[in-house]
Order: C-alpha cells, then sequence, then structure tokens
C-alpha cells in the first residue's frame, strides 16, 4: 500500500470500524471509522495475549512513521519488552 492508497482509503459503509492491511510490518493497520477518523494499529501477540497497539493518527502520523513505529515496538516486544506494562516478564 502507498501513502496515496492510505489517502484514499474509504469506510465501506458496515457498522463499526474497518481495519485495513497495510503491508510493510506483519500486523499493521489503518482502522477508518464511519466519521473518516484514522488510526495506525499494530496487531501483535505478546506472550499469550493479541495486543492491539496504536501507533498514532492519520496524518499526523504518516505511512512511513507508522511503519517504523510498528518495526521499532515489534522489535521491543521480541526482546521480551513490555512497555505497556512497564516491566519484563
Amino acid at each position: 500500500m502507498t501513502a496515496l492508497d492510505v489517502k484514499r482509503l474509504a469506510h465501506p459503509g458496515t457498522k463499526g470500524t474497518a481495519m485495513f492491511a497495510v503491508g510493510g510490518v506483519t500486523g499493521l493497520y489503518l482502522q477508518v471509522t464511519q466519521t473518516r477518523g484514522r488510526t495506525w494499529i499494530l496487531r501483535i501477540k505478546v506472550g499469550t495475549l493479541r495486543r492491539d497497539i496504536g501507533l498514532g493518527g492519520y496524518p499526523t502520523v504518516t505511512l512511513s512513521q507508522a511503519r517504523d513505529k510498528a518495526r521499532e515496538a515489534r522489535m521491543k516486544v521480541e526482546a521480551g519488552i513490555d512497555r505497556w506494562r512497564n516491566e519484563r516478564p
């Protein structure tokens, strides 16, 4: 997905939010609300729990920045750091 693709994404009109896989980093999604709000989400497994980690809103956080943030978060989780609990397992 390119930056232009992200800009053109529209909510499909169904109830709730829509999640679009972005590519470039496993688990990176763009969440689009019915009111056209857009948020970057990283879906990742931390231990035995699946977490949805917010990476910021679009367009404040660009596609490139979202991919960088997702890679950084993945590296921390793989290193055993769970910054959302501020502890190591």
